[in-house]
């Protein structure tokens, strides 16, 4: 094949003859040429060569690298989908549009000795967790925590007061009653969907401090809000639940787990895909993606891709065209699978002021829903050449960190982390730090936050150009969507990440599990079964 052309190699066999390893034909200088006037067979392969040539030129480019199957998104799903395709002989390239590995799985560092977790944190589920079962299989070691450790009842809700979570769980009503409304789901509708607020103010008609913890425990674990979740998704989710209850903390950065799924494989950074152009019709064949700087790269079989919804999405900073476009079935489901944002709010102390042991509050009738306190190990620090934010980039002074002995964060999502993001950010932390003050201070020190504040850094996920957002949640009149999103695009195309989870789990293992199954489609494809005949 001369440089620019069809990768014939990718063909097999042409009119019977198998090309010599590499796809290149014998040359056709000197004697050799006077065999093809005589040769019938020969001139036959000539003839199809070129007519290959001329069919797939345009999704060949010149000057593009070629590879078997690229991955497009250095996430958990797109770094599990190449992990398993590597390991099953396919060559893989990964190709991710930002500037580190693990996509969602990102850190701050500048704040505390230690990095802290800006997307996800917490392993969801003890059980049947794919992810636990990789973090087994390093040898690392995971802290076991039950959820939620504490409920605050703020005044939002005529109270004040700190409850351990067992307690409440036995001897408040409220509490009792709101797990059992999510447990059982009783009055939501098999024939419309209906958000989570019509269901608990309308059908089950429950007190407004259930509606102020439905929101705090539950809405919000979603990354959403009651008036934007959709019950037909949440039920979906709830029945296909089989992970456990445990929240699992691992004992390092989960950037080592993206670091440990990407090891030996091509990953390319800062490659943000423009386009995608394949056959038509979704024939097998070439795939050319064309990076927004002009550069192309072809994949010979077959793409992945697991970049966020956003992506697919028109109209977004990350969005990627199709060439021929997706079939309108497709782009419909894609559009109705909603991106809530969330924010996470961290507050750096020289000294803690809670109750020992503390690690979990839900906050219900409060300015933020919930909050923890972690710790990692200072070593875990990677620095902003492998992708950390830094908090000097929102004025942290240096001698931060070394002031630092406590962090709490704060996690808000749907339409309250939208508020959030209109605020400015010194309001943001001075009412977070009310909220501290509310549920910790004492008649001796009733404002304690303010004396042993360090530093303080805000993150908000609609900033972040490539998402645009946090992760999907039960969306209303998305029913159904997820698996049409999921479904390949002929015989070229493929998709993972978490929107395409076909249970509406929107967790690390979730992604994880998208990737696999992305996997198996594309070696059903580039692989297939030998016949036994």
């Amino acid at each position: 094949c001369a440089r620019g052309t069809p990768g014939l190699h990718t063909l097999g066999r042409v009119s019977g003859c198998r090309l010599r390893r590499g796809g290149r034909l014998a040359p056709l200088g000197g004697r050799h040429r006077t065999k093809v006037r005589g040769c019938p067979w020969l001139r036959a392969l000539l003839f199809e060569s070129l007519l290959l040539l001329v069919t797939f030129t345009p999704f060949f480019p010149a000057h593009a690298s070629m590879v078997e199957c690229v991955v497009i998104g250095a996430g958990l799903a797109g770094l599990q989908a190449a992990r398993r395709l590597k390991d099953c002989g396919v060559s893989v390239v990964v190709i991710e549009a930002g500037d580190h590995l693990g996509g969602r799985v990102s850190q701050l560092e500048g704040l505390a000795p230690w990095p802290l977790q800006l997307g996800p944190e917490f392993i969801h589920g003890e059980e049947c967790n794919v992810l636990k079962d990789f973090i087994d299989a390093q040898g690392w070691e995971m802290r076991e925590y039950e959820w939620p450790d504490r409920y605050f009842f703020g005044k939002g809700v005529g109270e004040r007061r700190l409850v351990v979570a067992e307690d409440a769980d036995e001897n408040d009503p409220d509490v009792r009653e709101v797990h059992r409304l999510f447990a059982e789901l009783p009055g939501v509708p098999i024939d419309r969907d209906v958000t989570a607020l019509e269901w608990l103010r309308d059908i089950v008609q429950c007190s407004d401090k259930v509606l102020a913890l439905a929101q705090s425990i539950y809405a919000n674990d979603f990354g959403t809000s009651l008036a934007l979740m959709g019950m037909q998704e949440a039920v979906v989710e709830q029945r296909g639940w089989n992970y456990g209850e445990k929240y699992l903390v691992l004992d390092r950065s989960l950037h080592r787990v993206a670091e440990a799924l990407a090891k030996g494989i091509d990953v390319r950074l800062g490659w943000k895909v423009s386009e995608i152009i394949r056959p038509p019709d979704g024939a097998p064949g070439p795939v050319t993606i064309r990076r927004s700087t002009g550069e192309t790269m072809v994949a010979s079989r077959c793409v992945v891709v697991a970049a966020p919804i956003t992506a697919l999405k028109p109209n977004n900073p990350g969005s990627i065209a199709f060439t021929p476009p997706l079939p309108m079935v497709k782009t419909k489901a894609i559009d109705r699978v909603k991106v809530s944002n969330s924010v996470k709010v961290f507050l750096a102390f020289e000294s803690s002021f809670w109750p020992e042991g503390l690690f979990d509050v839900v906050c219900a009738g409060c300015f933020l829903p919930e909050m923890w306190i972690l710790k990692y190990p200072s070593t875990e620090n990677v620095g902003r050449g492998s992708g950390a934010r830094m908090a000097s980039d929102q004025g942290v002074d240096p001698s931060v960190p070394a002031r630092t002995k406590e962090v709490v964060t704060f996690f808000a999502a749907g339409n309250l982390a939208d508020e959030l993001s209109r605020m400015e950010r010194k309001t943001v932390v001075e009412r977070a730090l009310d909220q501290m003050d509310e549920m910790f201070g004492s008649d001796a020190n009733p404002r304690p936050s303010r004396s042993r504040l360090t530093g303080s850094y805000v993150a908000d996920w609609r900033n972040e150009e490539l998402v645009g957002g946090a992760y999907t949640y039960p969306t209303l009149h998305a029913f159904g969507s997820r698996e049409v999103v999921a479904a390949p695009d002929g015989e070229s195309v493929f998709f993972a990440g978490e929107a395409t989870h076909p249970g509406v789990n929107p967790c690390m293992q979730g992604a994880m599990e998208t990737g696999l199954r992305a996997a198996a489609q594309v070696l059903s494809a580039v692989r297939p079964p030998k016949s036994s005949l």
